[in-house]
Parts: C-alpha cells; structure tokens; sequence
C-alpha cells in the first residue's frame, strides 16, 4: 500500500469562511495563508487556509446553497468536514483500497496535484480526501504553506 506521509489539512464546514477565520485567528493566533473560490467537481467553495502551528486548517464554505459543504452543514452542523492525507502514490493507494472493496466515489485532477475521496462510512464517519502532490512532498511547514500561496485550483480541463 502506498505510505500515508502526513495530514496534509483538516477542513472545517462553515457557513461563512471569513467571519470563521476572524474567529480562528482570534482564538487561536491563527495566520491567515490565503482565501480563494475552488471550483472543484463537487461545486464551488470558498475556502480559507490558515496556519495553527505546524498545521493547515482550510475553512470551507458552499458557493451554492445547494452546495456539498451545505449539505454536510445541514446534515451536521457547522465542524469537521474532512481531513486531507498525503500519500507518496495516489494509484497504488486507489488500487489497495479498491481491492479490498472499497469505492472511491470521487477523483479530481489539478495542475499541482491529484485528489480522491473515500466515504465517511468506510472512515468512522469521516470523508478522507487523499492527495498526491505533484513534483513531490515538501518537509517544512514553512515550504507547505508557500505551496498553498501558489494552489492552481482549477481542476484539468
């Protein structure tokens, strides 16, 4: 299988990201990294990352009201909504985990990276993004967030 290197984030369902970031940066000195609309398979969101430490916290909110981060809002509440792992091989991941019978109900394809997701019933409850980084894995936290300054989000055309 191929190795997990770190949580790459965790996201957190908002319904609205920057009063959720004033709220972070001002209970937990929180530094903001950057804020822009995704426009992901799955629906546009807005989302805002934020530096805790060592740790990214990405703040997601739906652009449509009919949007997933929405539902999940509905469903759940405003709070965790996934958490992000690296792996060093997205396909020998994908391939373990099918053959073991699970499904992947969704995979995306970006300049910088490519991405899938695994459903929370198969994660106790949690949705499990799974990203490959392309051009490798950076070490320092400080390497990380200027890979976030530079995200090229717009999925392949």
């Amino acid at each position: 299988m191929a190795s997990i290197k770190r949580i790459d984030h965790v996201a957190i369902a908002v319904r609205d990201a920057d009063k959720a970031t004033r709220q972070f940066v001002d209970l937990l000195n929180a530094v903001p990294i950057r804020s822009e609309i995704l426009r992901e398979k799955a629906g546009p969101v807005k989302v805002s990352y934020l530096q805790i430490g060592e740790n990214v916290l990405a703040l997601a909110q739906s652009m449509d009201a009919d949007g997933f981060i929405n539902q999940h809002i509905a469903k759940h509440g405003e709070g965790l909504h996934h958490m992000g792992l690296e792996v060093d091989d997205l396909e020998e991941f994908i391939k373990d985990v099918e053959s073991k019978g699970f499904r992947i109900p969704l995979r995306d394809e970006f300049t910088n990276r490519s991405e899938v997701v695994l459903r929370p019933k198969d994660a106790a409850g949690v949705v499990l993004q799974i990203v490959e980084w392309k051009g490798g894995s950076e070490v320092s936290v400080e390497e990380r967030i200027e890979r976030i300054r530079n995200l090229r989000n717009r999925p392949e055309e």
